[in-house]
């Protein structure tokens, strides 16, 4: 298993984080699409088949032309948040900041704020990113 920062992780990727996520806190992921789809999960758990809980799923998915949130909770989807568009292009890089906020976690793509994703669980039970297939990924650090 991995820690934070990881640069030039391959994918798929897994990292620990043993002090889970504060507020305020946030995590950035920089890379470039190779792939019609990329995701990346905020876990409670470090298991993906079936996946742990998940309090925030996201699926950027340029040739639909969306970045899809979601969480996962005792291994059912919740409600897809689909609003937004995709600023993001397949063989284009791409930065994805979360910042942990009291209420929401606040997403910035390429450097502009993007949405909020309203908490579903408590953000101090995360404890692993999970990164998917789909992009080389330069960078995931934290702050």
């Amino acid at each position: 298993m991995s820690a934070l920062p990881a640069y030039s992780p391959p994918t798929p990727f897994l990292a620990h984080m043993p002090a889970g996520l504060g507020i305020y806190r946030k995590i950035t992921i920089r890379g470039r699409m190779t792939h019609d789809q990329f995701n990346i999960n905020l876990q409670t758990g470090p298991n993906t088949n079936p996946r742990d809980d998940t309090a925030l799923h996201i699926s950027i998915r340029p040739r639909d032309g969306v970045i899809i949130r979601n969480s996962i909770q005792f291994r059912n989807w919740g409600i897809e948040e689909r609003f937004g568009g995709c600023p993001v292009q397949k063989k284009s890089y791409f930065d994805v900041t979360i910042t942990v906020k009291p209420d929401s976690y606040g997403i910035a793509v390429n450097g502009a704020h993007y949405c909020d994703f309203n908490h579903r669980m408590p953000y101090a039970s995360v404890r692993f990113v999970h990164i998917g297939e789909g992009a080389n990924v330069d960078a995931i650090t934290t702050e």
